[in-house]
């Protein structure tokens, strides 16, 4: 019995060894915008980043210098206002590709070759900045409209997955959401997002206490 006390004891040990809190340092983030369309306003305060969303959308980008191979993502995040989203259905369309917080996982691989000139502004922002090549992307959204668990692609690229995920309320009014994949990901950077400009949504939220294990 004591065996086994000892050996959980060790396990423990080593996963909290693994994890790893994410600095929301506003000097290691770059602030992307999308060619017309309004950028949120985005300050970092309280050891948070916070979103004032306007029927607007724009993300933060985060480079990793090493690939990490990350299997478990967790944060604490809050939202107030109205996101106008109202079935799994819109949820899945473009005009209802919206969300209160998206967490992405921006996933390391050979890109598909399309001349630069070719590339939105913002993609050129996007390979300027990351330091390892990349093909795909996995967003974390928190209360969706979707069974925590499931996923969809994004209506805008085959190659954006979303997963739903769920959130428990906490005692000081921050919602805990936390997912594990079944197979770890190789992840160059994170792309940190709220956006309401496809449903005319207006509403703040924040996020604190990002943790990749």
């Amino acid at each position: 019995m004591l065996r086994r006390f000892v050996f959980l004891l060790l396990m423990l040990a080593a996963v909290q060894l693994n994890a790893e809190q994410i600095v929301l340092d506003q000097d290691d983030f770059k602030h992307i915008h999308f060619k017309r369309i309004t950028p949120n306003q985005v300050s970092f305060n309280d050891d948070a980043i916070h979103f004032d969303v306007n029927k607007s959308a724009s993300f933060l980008l985060l480079a990793f210098d090493d690939i990490r191979i990350i299997r478990r993502v967790s944060f604490q995040w809050q939202a107030d206002g109205t996101l106008n989203k109202n079935s799994i259905e819109h949820e899945m369309s473009r005009k209802g590709d919206d969300a209160w917080l998206r967490v992405g996982l921006i996933i390391e691989g050979q890109p598909d070759h399309v001349p630069e000139p070719l590339l939105p502004r913002w993609m050129k922002q996007v390979r300027q900045t990351l330091k390892h090549q990349f093909n795909k992307m996995v967003y974390l959204i928190p209360d969706a409209l979707h069974t925590p668990g499931d996923t969809w692609k994004s209506p805008f690229s085959s190659d954006v997955d979303m997963i739903s995920v769920g959130s428990r309320v906490m005692d000081d009014g921050w919602k805990q959401a936390s997912y594990e994949f079944t197979s770890p990901q190789n992840v160059v950077g994170l792309w940190i997002m709220a956006d309401g400009d496809n449903t005319g949504s207006i509403f703040e939220s924040r996020l604190r206490n990002l943790v990749v294990e």
